[in-house]
């Protein structure tokens, strides 16, 4: 017994301590975008690490603390409403915002929080060993941050965007996160695509700043700002092949999809009283923070549909001229509990990509009515998987609500489907969260560099071998030119020797 006990303490003493890494979390201040940044950070610590994420005082209320996770200080954004507001208003119907303003207004968002010295000095005192950036286009700018700090980074967000991780994608088959296509197309969807994709490649990537690098990070190289964006050592795409479509992807491309998602807890107080009174079933409505923007119309016409149908509705939304006996409207919910309700019949979404995996691992089908980015991409992938239906925002009449809300609760289809689907997305012998949180503690121990494509470092032309094509052609031409010098030669002396007959 004693040699046992000998043995057991050696064996523990030859074991290597964890080494505990302080890692940064980047993003801009929105709520779907953090919280599954915070679910990787509780996974992280789970392998040793502490992470830091700087969050405004607003959604520091709404975020879950944990251990291990610290919630840093993020100084106030002046000009982020007016960016939210002219990206609603390029992608609505009849928007005047034009691309230019758009894309000015997030340079100055970027700007307010990259040339806050006092932000970037508290950053550095972390001490941080790596970073993840916030992968979607309006934050890529942040990723200049760790560079100047001289830490590598680590993209992760829901848009899966090739130009930048270099994966090499047939553009007939796999669609542009912008597009709403599925990856069935026409040829006209297919030339558009292709278009969507070839751009991204050729044009100033969305998000980037609006000076050079050296001038925000003075004291490193100044390099063009895709390049940057290539450094990334590992790409975590918040999408799944069960809900969205399946794509190629190099070593360090992870599609990671559903890292929010979680076992909902008891609902309580007067929502849940509202909830569990319930007898013919729940629909959820959330449109997430951009509630207030939604055009006044879209409000009024789900007020009056709700009027007409049997189920009881939980709406995110407060409006004291409105009520109605079986609507409760709020200001925030538990949006994942509620989901998570058995008696939860419907989901009405604007098609966030985080709201779709929570109705994905509850098994609760969807009505999308998606408004802008990669929303309308995200409800076209409703209809294509089984999983719900999709309307027009700005073009739809009451009864037709009316009538789609009965067609997916009556109809079993739809909860066949996306029942189908949560039950192999919880079949994984890991989760999203812990999956992504090992994959990143081997990039630090490990590095990046052996997951790497020598393709993510390419020279654009030869990535899409233009030089290989430029020889084809040009032996191609070289070719027809001598076919018709011989064609020609032999015309000729057969006309010399014709004219001698003659």
């Amino acid at each position: 017994m004693n040699m046992a006990f000998l043995v057991f303490i050696g064996i523990l003493l030859r074991v290597e301590p964890t080494k505990c890494d302080n890692i940064l979390f980047l993003s801009l201040p929105f709520f779907g975008h953090l919280h599954p940044m915070c679910s990787l950070a509780k996974a992280l610590y789970t392998r040793g690490h502490n992470s830091y994420i700087p969050v405004t005082h607003d959604l520091k209320k709404q975020l879950k603390p944990s251990e291990g996770v610290h919630f840093l200080w993020m100084p106030e954004i002046v000009t982020m409403g007016d960016f939210t507001t002219f990206m609603l208003d390029y992608f609505s119907l009849g928007g005047k915002t034009s691309r230019e303003d758009m894309l000015q207004a997030n340079k100055e968002v970027c700007d307010n929080l990259l040339l806050n010295e006092k932000w970037f000095r508290e950053l550095k005192s972390i001490n941080a060993t790596l970073a993840v950036v916030d992968g979607v286009i309006i934050s890529n700018c942040l990723a200049i941050i760790p560079y100047k700090l001289s830490i590598p980074f680590v993209f992760m967000g829901s848009m899966d965007i090739p130009s930048i991780h270099r994966t090499p994608w047939v553009y007939s088959v796999f669609p542009h996160t912008y597009t709403p296509y599925s990856e069935i197309m026409s040829f006209t969807e297919r030339l558009i695509n292709t278009y969507a994709h070839i751009r991204n490649y050729i044009s100033a990537p969305f998000g980037s700043p609006s000076k050079s690098i050296e001038y925000y990070a003075p004291n490193r190289p100044n390099i063009p700002f895709d390049e940057l964006q290539r450094k990334a050592k590992l790409h975590i795409v918040e999408l799944d092949f069960l809900i969205d479509y399946a794509t190629p992807s190099l070593p360090n491309v992870e599609y990671l999809g559903g890292m929010g998602t979680d076992a909902a807890k008891p609902l309580k107080g007067k929502l849940g009283h509202f909830v569990n009174s319930s007898k013919n079933g729940i629909i959820l409505v959330s449109f997430g923070s951009i509630v207030s923007l939604l055009p006044k119309d879209h409000r009024n016409k789900m007020g009056e549909a709700f009027k007409k149908i049997k189920y009881d509705v939980v709406w995110k939304w407060s409006d004291a001229s409105y009520s109605s006996s079986n609507v409760f409207l709020t200001k925030w919910m538990p949006q994942n509990d509620l989901l998570g309700h058995p008696k939860t019949r419907l989901f009405i979404t604007h098609c966030g990509n985080g709201g779709q995996f929570e109705s994905l691992y509850h098994a609760v089908p969807m009505l999308g009515f998606p408004v802008f980015a990669d929303q309308p991409h995200n409800a076209k992938r409703i209809e294509y998987k089984g999983f719900g239906l999709s309307m027009d925002l700005y073009n739809y009449a009451v009864e037709d609500l009316v009538a789609n809300i009965n067609e997916i609760i009556s109809n079993p289809k739809y909860k066949k489907n996306i029942k189908m689907a949560s039950d192999i997305f919880k079949s994984r012998p890991e989760n999203p969260s812990m999956r992504g949180a090992r994959i990143v503690d081997d990039v630090m121990k490990y590095g990046g560099g052996f997951m790497r494509s020598y393709c993510q470092d390419m020279p654009l032309y030869q990535f899409f071998m233009l030089d290989i094509f430029a020889v084809a052609l040009g032996s191609l031409f070289l070719g027809i030119l001598i076919f018709v010098f011989i064609l020609r030669k032999c015309f000729s002396i057969c006309r010399q020797k014709k004219e001698k007959d003659e």
